[in-house]
């Protein structure tokens, strides 16, 4: 856990991307489907018809502001960039967030990452992927 003045920041617990995630309005669980670390797409830019990242935080002492972006990493360039405040019951409680994106521009092929910061600071970093598919590269010709 990383002090600042004031209060803690939180601490990251997981950070997945998948497909979809379903909640169990029963039980409050949470259930990720279709987990993934690459994406293929016909050609670049392209746009992704769904994508979600489920970040997993614990250590909340109070309202906190966060911030999920999408980095290319060749040159740092900032993809997507989406904010919230997040709060939780208790400092010991883990806070389960869903970012449900559609349409998600992809300018190029390479490698990418989803940063999740709070209070201003980096709190974890998942990288992906970004493939062509040789298929369709294939047909081009």
């Amino acid at each position: 856990m990383h002090e600042r003045p004031g209060k803690p920041t939180p601490t990251l617990v997981a950070l997945l991307l998948c497909d979809q995630v379903i909640d169990d309005r029963l039980t409050g669980k949470k259930s990720a489907i279709g987990l993934f670390n690459m994406v293929v797409v016909p050609n670049t830019p392209s746009r992704l018809a769904n994508m979600v990242v489920m970040a997993s935080l614990t250590e909340i002492s109070a309202r906190t502001t966060v911030e999920l972006r999408l980095m290319r990493d060749a040159d740092n360039a900032t993809i997507l960039r989406t904010q919230g405040v997040v709060d939780a019951p208790d400092p010991l409680a883990t806070v389960e967030l869903v970012f449900a994106m559609q349409g998600v521009q992809i300018p190029s092929h390479g490698q990418f990452a989803f940063e999740l910061w709070a209070q201003g600071e980096m709190v974890g970093r998942r990288r992906f992927q970004v493939v062509p598919n040789p298929t369709a590269r294939r047909a081009e010709n």
